[in-house]
């Protein structure tokens, strides 16, 4: 990949900044769980599940050919167009009255963040020079988990001073973020010319360098290493963040206003862990080990929290730990994919396809924790966890 001399922070800052609002999507479902499950949808535990899991179906199917297309517009272009759907669809949300309406205005939510994420992602990675490259791919991979614990601290915090609180309410102030933060793109980042172009004019020429392009990113080992690695990790992350207020509240007997205050806490400390990955990169240590290491941590942890009956608080520290430590995974498989990417111009497919293992993992994850948790209690959501971090481990050790 072809780096510039300098580092444009100033552009890398406005693109994740974009990809923190594409994030707050999928943090306002995970803390209006509570809300969903009361009037006027009444949403059981599956139902909840499935609200933040269906944001997710677009980048499970569509994740690595949305990145093969992003890679031919304007990274500008493409960004304020998604912030913009982002807004349509929070709001058309909003006031939805079924279950039915609101997924799928979450579908099509889903679509502008896949869309925001590949080109954010693509927009640091075309900005950072060969030196800051890993640091800057690792702070991209803050958005998701930072976008999902800003949502819950503001929640948490309007809730414990009064504010009345709705899903609707959460989903109209969503909407205004994301059509004003449009315009500051608009206004504050350069024109990037697209990375890629179509060769040919013929409908089935420009289908052929399509499907080639999908075949070349979508056959490549190393590319398919970080995307199980990346879907391993979703699924344990999504499945235990996803349910973070509700699992507090049942195993810890926390109060909804302290189960949202220790939420936002733990999930933000998966921040620390995206970017200790690249300050540990910088320095030298492997980004396999970084993987492998925050798998093992998961192992060790998801016994202690889900079979033991630590104290509040004890549970709290280890939950931090490992989702902290779990943090580095996301990190150094997103500094990763420039490095594997088949040719600089298939980056953003690369990043899709990396996503598309993400978001299988979101998918999967919720809508099996949400089952397993309504079957036969929380105790049974940590047999399907453990295998998986067991996997994640032996799997890092394949990435070079």
């Amino acid at each position: 990949m072809n780096a510039p001399l300098a580092t444009s922070w100033r552009n890398i800052a406005l693109a994740i900044l974009a990809a923190l609002i594409a994030s707050f999507q999928i943090g306002k479902a995970i803390i209006a769980l509570p809300l969903l499950q009361g009037e006027p949808l009444h949403l059981s535990l599956r139902q909840t599940g499935l609200v933040i899991s269906a944001l997710a179906i677009v980048g499970a199917v569509l994740a690595m050919p949305l990145g093969v297309l992003i890679a031919r517009w304007d990274s500008r272009k493409v960004i304020v167009a998604g912030l913009g759907v982002v807004a349509l669809a929070s709001f058309a949300g909003a006031s939805a009255g079924s279950i039915g309406l609101l997924l799928a205005s979450r579908v099509l939510e889903g679509v502008a963040v896949v869309t925001l994420l590949i080109c954010a992602s693509s927009v640091v990675g075309r900005q950072a020079s060969e030196k800051d490259r890993d640091l800057a791919m690792a702070l991209s991979s803050t958005a998701v988990p930072g976008g999902i614990a800003l949502v819950m601290l503001v929640a948490t915090l309007a809730s414990s001073v009064g504010m009345p609180l709705s899903w609707p309410a959460i989903w109209y102030v969503n909407a205004g973020l994301a059509a004003a933060f449009a315009v500051v793109i608009l206004l504050g980042l350069p024109a990037m010319p697209p990375q890629a172009s179509v060769a040919g004019t013929g409908s089935h020429q420009k289908r052929t360098r399509l499907w080639d392009a999908i075949h070349t990113v979508g056959t490549a080992r190393s590319v398919q290493f970080i995307a199980i690695c990346f879907a391993l990790y979703a699924v344990i992350y999504f499945a235990f963040s996803g349910f973070l207020p509700l699992l507090l509240r049942d195993l810890l007997g926390l109060t909804p206003i302290q189960a949202g205050f220790v939420s936002a806490g733990i999930v933000a400390a998966n921040v620390l862990g995206n970017m200790s990955a690249g300050a540990l990169m910088r320095r030298g240590i492997a980004s396999h080990r970084i993987v492998s290491a925050g798998f093992v941590v998961a192992a060790i942890c998801i016994p202690m929290l889900f079979w033991l009956k630590l104290p509040p608080v004890v549970a709290a520290v280890c939950a931090a730990i490992m989702i902290g430590c779990m943090g580095g995974v996301p990190g150094a498989l997103t500094a990763i994919a420039p490095k594997v990417a088949p040719s600089p111009t298939l980056i953003a497919p690369t990043i899709g396809f990396m996503l598309q293992g993400s978001y299988v993992g979101q998918l999967v994850g919720p809508m099996s924790a949400g089952a397993l948790a309504q079957a036969g209690g929380w105790v049974l959501v940590a047999w399907m966890l453990l295998p998986l971090a067991v996997a994640g481990a032996i799997l890092a050790r394949k990435l070079k």
